[in-house]
Formats: C-alpha cells, structure tokens, sequence
C-alpha cells in the first residue's frame, strides 16, 4: 500500500519553569507535559499513536523498549509509530522530522515528543551542578576524554581556532550571551532571567572555565520539561493555535572526535544540513524572520550562523557585533535565552523549536518579533558532529 500524503503541523507545545525539579517525580514531570501539549493542541493523551524518544522513567525497558512500554501501560493500546534519532542534546528538536514523517505517511495521526529532566536524577538530568559537570567531563570525543578533555574544552579550543583565522573577539562572542539574556528577562519560565540583563563587560569579566570561554559564554546547568504535539494540519486548524508546518529538513554528521575534523573553524555537515532544509523549503536566507541556534556555548552560535548562510564564512563575529540577534536586530535568535539563559535540561532543543514555534503563531508576548512568518531551527549533538536544520513557517 503506497504511503499517505498528508500535511502535518505542530499543534501543541508545553514548557514548564526551569529551573530546579529535584522535588518532582521524573515520571510525573514527563506525564505532566505530555498531557499539557496534547492540551495546547486540543488532543488528549488518548489521541496520541505515535512517540519519538523515551517514555517516562520506569515503564518498561527504558533504553530498549520505551515505545512500546509508553503504549501498552499508559495508554492501553498499542503504539502505531516509535523511533529515536541521535543528534546528543538536539534530539527532541530534530525529532520533528521524524513527527511529521509519521503523521505525513499515515503511521501515525498524532505524534508526541517529550525531555523531562526532573527528581532525582543523575548526570545531566541533575539538579546538582557537579553531579552534571562530572558528566559532561566524559562527553568529549571518545579516544581524548581520557586525557582530560570536557566538552567545554573541546568547544574553547574551537572558538580559539575561529579566533586565529578570523579575528574573532571574545567581545563578539559575549554579544551572543547578551543578546540572548535580553530575551530571557522576558521570559517567565526562563532559568536565568531572573537575574537581569547582562552586558559585554559582565561575560568578559566573569570567571575563566576554559580560555577563551568564561562562565556567561557556557550554557546553563538546570532541569526542566517540556513537550510538543505533531499532527495533521486538518486537525491542527481545529485546534487552539495557529498551525506551524516544517517546511524543510536536513541533517548533517562527521568526525568522531574534535581533532578528526578536517578543520576546526568550519564545519561542512552543519552546512549540508542547512543546505538541505533550505533547498527543500524553497526559501532564502533573507527570508527567516525569526531563528534557533543550538547555543551550549556562545561560539556555536557563531559556528550556526555561518554554517547556515546567515552571513559569510569568518564574518559572524563582526555579524553579531552589530546587534544582528537581539529582539529588534536583523535577526533576532534565540529569542528565550536558549541554553545559555532559558534552559539546558535534558535535550534542551526541543526548547530552541518551541521559542520558534511561539514567535511564528505570535504568542511571544514582550519578546515577540513583529510579522514573524519563516523560522530557522538548528541543533547540535557532541562538538559540531551532528547537526540538524529546519525551516517552519505559518500554515
């Protein structure tokens, strides 16, 4: 039987504080914002066929069988559709692929994408800092952990690189966080917004983790929830929101290590994936209104830029320098704080799409960007190994 061709759209998302959840249950935290996308979209939980991901902890096998388990125990039936993708802490973002390939195929008819960093938790999922920076000491490239290196090392030595070729400033790299916190001041359900506005002298002069990057250039260590519902596009204009199609899609993957990589200024996969998803949208770069740039440190966002042709190769230190990102820059990204000032819980991109998804239905509120219509998304696993893009836009 020849699959369906159907249109599918994002129907509803759900973001809870950010912050500490170690008081919760992890299962409760992910059940909770699975019932209040399924909400937002107008469904219910008994709607949902499809699941990309894990379930919630504790049902089933969770690294074997979290579909299937989430199916049969919680929703007494079984699942059409389960798949998971690997793209690190991007996963959930870049699972709208696999969510509207589902829905588009007819496998499914509404599927659900969830993180829930919550309780007790261990390694990133953590609330407790050095029980989630012992984990990230061991995420670096598999044959150089071992001599010490961390994944915020690895990430200084790429920015020192982009510095050396291109001229970049730890100025420039700074404007990245500032101009991201400028969001996540008015963002309720923001981790660090909280704590005000920051300026270029605040990040440059806060402490030194791994020169050249202070602390105000790393993401931010936290839990949280989240969730959001993909659907037919029938089906989402029935529902609450304005429904918000992926229009283009590509992924991109290379080396293994950081010092396998051909060049550690420039990195090709991110641009095939960003060539990818523009070419299938049949959109151009000049028209993205609004942008999601995978941020665990400033300088990735730098690397996102360039790769995606926002602006040339070696120029998006001086890109940024001029206010490019901020609320009413040329291209404002990153409009909830992203990781550095909203949240990095647990595969926090799917909080990088779901500020995009709000900014296009025009539910931003004081961050709002005026007209929003086409969106820019991308997500980074590991040190710029694996790297995904996608263009949404109004339906």
């Amino acid at each position: 039987m020849p699959f369906q061709n159907r249109r599918a759209a994002v129907a509803g998302v759900y973001q809870s504080k950010q912050g500490d959840l170690s008081d919760q249950i992890q299962p409760i935290a992910w059940m909770d914002a699975a019932k209040a996308a399924c909400a937002d979209a107008g469904l219910t939980l008994a709607d949902i066929d499809g699941l990309i991901g894990d379930g919630p902890e504790g049902v089933g096998i969770r690294e074997q069988l979290p579909g299937a388990a989430f199916g049969y125990d919680l929703l007494g039936k079984p699942l059409r559709f389960h798949a998971r993708n690997s793209i690190g802490a991007a996963a959930a973002g870049g699972a709208i692929n696999l969510a509207a390939y589902a829905v588009s195929a007819g496998l499914a008819d509404a599927v659900l994408v969830v993180t829930a960093a919550a309780g007790q938790a261990e390694g990133y999922a953590s609330a407790n800092r050095d029980e989630a920076i012992k984990m990230m000491a061991m995420l670096s490239g598999t044959y150089e952990f071992i001599y010490g290196t961390t994944r915020v090392s690895d990430y200084a030595q790429l920015a020192t690189r982009h510095m050396h070729e291109f001229g970049t400033t730890s100025a420039q790299l700074a404007e990245v966080a500032v101009a991201q916190r400028q969001g996540a001041v008015r963002h309720p359900l923001s981790f660090h917004g909280h704590r005000g506005e920051i300026t270029v002298d605040d990040v440059v002069n806060s402490r030194l983790i791994a020169d050249p990057l202070h602390m105000l250039d790393c993401c931010a260590i936290n839990q949280g929830a989240g969730a959001y519902v993909v659907t037919t596009l029938e089906r989402a204009r029935d529902g609450r929101h304005v429904p918000i199609e992926l229009l283009g899609y590509g992924e991109g993957h290379s080396h293994i290590d950081p010092n396998a990589a051909p060049s550690l200024a420039v990195f090709p996969a991110a641009q095939v994936a960003a060539d990818t998803a523009f070419d299938l949208a049949g959109v151009g770069r000049d028209d993205i209104d609004v942008a999601g740039i995978g941020d665990h440190f400033t300088i990735n966002v730098l690397f996102g830029l360039e790769a995606a042709g926002f602006c040339g190769v070696g120029e998006s230190g001086p890109f940024v320098e001029t206010g490019a990102l901020r609320l009413d820059g040329a291209l404002p990204t990153n409009t909830a704080g992203g990781f550095l000032s909203f949240s990095h819980a647990g595969m926090a991109g799917l909080f990088t799409l779901i500020e995009v998804v709000e900014q296009l239905r025009g539910e931003a509120g004081d961050r709002q960007v005026a007209g929003a219509e086409l969106g820019y998304v991308n997500g980074v696993g590991g040190a710029m190994q694996n790297n995904y893009s996608a263009i949404l836009g109004r339906a």
